[in-house]
């Protein structure tokens, strides 16, 4: 019922064959798939990768506060200060990611036009 006209034609020895094939490839992955997983639970569970910071407990003077202005000046982006709702703070270091995928959707225009001889 599983078997197509081709396969119809093979001997049993050789479908076991490749079936054995099959489950010594998928079985090479799990090691890899493992390696991965742990990875990424270890990049969760590191201190300061993600957005959520504990809140200050002391009062921002004058002096504090000229401070962060001119920081957030310089560098508005990280002057946001934006904060993952608690749902998604797992996501944090794909959300750190995120940003730089079009870079590399132009490094991928250049690689296809350069496949093709800038045609």
């Amino acid at each position: 019922s599983s078997f197509s006209a081709r396969d119809s034609h093979q001997s049993p020895s050789t479908i076991d064959l490749g079936v054995a094939r099959m489950a010594a490839r998928r079985a090479s992955l799990m090691p890899l798939l493992l390696l991965a997983a742990c990875a990424c639970g270890l990049m969760c569970c590191l201190p300061g990768t993600s957005f959520v910071q504990p809140p200050v407990a002391r009062s921002l003077t004058q002096e504090d506060v000229a401070k962060l202005a001119t920081a957030g000046a310089l560098f508005v982006p990280q002057a946001a200060g934006a904060r993952l709702p608690d749902e998604f703070v797992a996501f944090a270091p794909i959300v750190d990611v995120l940003p730089i995928l079009p870079i590399f959707f132009l490094l991928l225009a250049f690689l296809w036009q350069a496949s093709v001889g800038f045609r």
